[in-house]
């Protein structure tokens, strides 16, 4: 039984994220030592990896 590589994990991530964002958005200040700081950082690397996991599904259904 081979496991498989899901887009659907790190989207529902981002998803998640994302939605914290649009709530949080008034209340995030952009300086280090605040939450917010290390709030947008985490939303800008699960864009990354759900795009990472999107061009990689990409490319082993090519193989296949």
């Amino acid at each position: 039984m081979e496991k498989k590589k899901g887009v659907q994990f790190p989207l529902v991530m981002l998803a998640i994220a994302l939605c914290l964002f649009i709530v949080f958005y008034s209340l995030i200040e952009c300086k280090p030592n605040h939450v917010g700081f290390w709030f947008i950082l985490v939303l800008g690397m699960s864009i990354g990896v759900a795009l990472t996991r999107f061009i990689q599904g990409l490319k082993q259904k090519d193989k296949e």
